[in-house]
């Protein structure tokens, strides 16, 4: 044997309580929560997930947004984030309802807005998707986001069409 003894690491899990447990039961806390997982250890797994999309690693980004919507089910960015992935996967329907529901938690999420907007627009939902596209573009008039420049392009096609350019 060894000079050395391992030691057993640290446990990063916090105790449960019964009291957490029924927290969690009645709704008063979040999965997340029950298990002791800090916004910003959830934030940085979304930042994580964001670079799998964006990559094109869709069914890794897939696993970790469902993940962080079930541990944190009343955050809009995660639920706006697993409708764009689900999207890219052409799951079309279930993205449209994640995007609604993002915005049900945040009826101001711009991200949210243009891409339930894009999907109405697949669908041919005019109105629908010209709603949300306003919408978005009212909150950011200046297009700062990347989601608002593409509704503005959208937008300016769409006139151009609707005016027979």
């Amino acid at each position: 044997m060894s000079d050395k003894t391992q030691e057993k690491p640290q446990s990063t899990t916090r105790d449960l309580s019964q009291e957490d447990a029924e927290r969690l039961i009645g709704g008063e806390i979040t999965p997340g929560e029950f298990l002791g997982l800090s916004p910003e250890r959830l934030y940085k797994i979304a930042t994580l997930g964001h670079g799998m999309l964006k990559s094109g690693q869709l069914q890794q980004a897939l696993e970790i947004f469902e993940g962080l919507t079930a541990a944190s089910p009343y955050d809009s960015v995660f639920h706006c984030h697993l409708a764009a992935t689900l999207a890219r996967l052409e799951r079309f329907d279930e993205a449209k309802s994640s995007y609604t529901r993002s915005l049900e938690l945040n009826i101001a999420n711009v991200d949210s807005l243009v891409g339930r907007g894009e999907l109405y627009l697949r669908e041919s939902k005019l109105p629908e998707a010209l709603k949300d596209i306003q919408a978005a573009l009212t909150l950011d008039p200046k297009a700062e986001r990347d989601t608002t420049k593409r509704a503005r392009a959208t937008l300016l096609v769409l006139q151009r069409m609707a005016e027979g350019k």
